[in-house]
């Protein structure tokens, strides 16, 4: 906190009063880094957009910021106030970024209402899986790989079921 304070040119005491501590700061940042470096594209078709905002979200992890997203989530492992943070906090907001993308998606009819929840948990689940253990990168070809599965999972979920059988006679 003594660095972060005197590089912003104010007292421990100030930062405190904003932030509890290292952790809410670091939130803070994470939360405004997110927004104000992974625009939501809107090109007017789910692969692209998707692609766009991927390869934005790989973009951002920087050295820094994944250093950082890492040190979080280790945090949030042993403390559950912490966990909370990074869930309201931060996994709301990305979550709700990438869920407006998917639902302008359904408002085309490009994908069913009923799976958004899931598309975003594989997304993000793929995301922190990587980032977290480090199996696989984290690059724009898992960006478009990543796309491309979404969107071949929704074109399976719109085809219609098969007929049952007749029966016989």
């Amino acid at each position: 906190m003594e660095a972060i304070a005197r590089r912003a040119g104010v007292s421990k005491e100030t930062l405190y009063r904003w932030w509890p501590s290292k952790i809410e700061v670091i939130l803070a940042a994470m939360v405004e880094h997110g927004q104000v470096s992974i625009p939501l594209p809107d090109s007017g078709d789910l692969p692209g957009d998707l692609r766009a905002f991927l390869r934005s979200t790989i973009d951002a992890l920087d050295g820094t910021t994944a250093l950082l997203l890492r040190a979080v989530a280790a945090a949030a492992a042993t403390d559950q106030a912490v966990a909370d943070g990074v869930r309201d906090r931060f996994l709301h907001t990305r979550r709700a970024a990438l869920g407006t993308l998917l639902d302008r998606a359904v408002a085309r009819g490009e994908i069913p209402d009923e799976h958004t929840t899931s598309l975003v948990d594989f997304v993000y689940g793929s995301l922190w899986y990587r980032l977290i253990f480090g199996i696989g990168r984290l690059d724009h070809r898992w960006a478009d790989e990543t796309a491309t599965a979404i969107t071949a999972i929704t074109a399976i979920s719109r085809q219609p079921a098969p007929l049952p059988p007749l029966p016989p006679g």
